[in-house]
């Protein structure tokens, strides 16, 4: 699955490369630009539990944030982060002995990003994430902090212009976070600032 994915981005990133640059775009008296994108919207952890997930909660509000450098040809590079929450769950032993576990993660990626059409576009990434598990049992504590280096994400979007400036459209994307073979996919809603 790995060498799959890794190949696919390659080739991806070869096609992107070799694409024809932007002819006639919105911004013909400034061909490099560069914007910052707002993200929110729903996430959805895919299930890998093999025990205990009868009390998994699995849907959540997640947001990203992303920095694109958009030079004249169809590729534009970028970085990504976010917050998310892949999952919680809630246990209860008996009256007296509950217990909550969730996984936050806050992923920091590299994107690489092609126009397709008009104002369609596809983007894979790749980086680092910090994956955070908390776990409570009857007021008390545990955090740990895992740093998982291979993540990717696959997106699609459509980024709408509404002047020069700013730009409104949607996106969805998948996440894979390597460390525990984490899943998840999100929709957003995207608001942009170009510059």
């Amino acid at each position: 699955m790995g060498r799959k994915m890794t190949a696919f981005v390659l080739v991806f990133i070869f096609t992107a490369m070799t694409a024809f640059p932007q002819s006639g775009g919105p911004y013909p008296d400034k061909p490099t630009r560069f914007s910052l994108t707002l993200g929110g919207g729903w996430t959805h952890y895919f299930d890998n539990l093999d025990n205990g997930n009868q009390n998994l909660s699995k849907d959540f509000a997640g947001y990203s944030f992303l920095f694109f450098w958009e030079p004249e040809y169809r590729l534009s590079l970028g970085v990504e982060t976010g917050y998310y929450t892949l999952f919680k769950l809630q246990s209860k032993a008996n009256s007296t002995l509950k217990g909550d576990i969730s996984r936050q993660v806050i992923p920091m990626l590299m994107l690489v990003r092609m126009r397709i059409v008009d104002d369609f576009y596809l983007s894979t990434g790749f980086g680092f994430a910090r994956l955070t598990n908390s776990a409570t049992e009857n007021g008390q504590k545990i955090v740990t902090n895992t740093l998982s280096l291979s993540n990717y994400q696959l997106s699609a979007s459509y980024i709408y212009p509404l002047s020069t400036h700013w730009q409104l459209g949607g996106e969805f994307k998948m996440y894979d976070f390597g460390a525990y073979d984490d899943w998840m996919y999100s929709v957003q809603l995207l608001c942009s600032f170009r510059f």
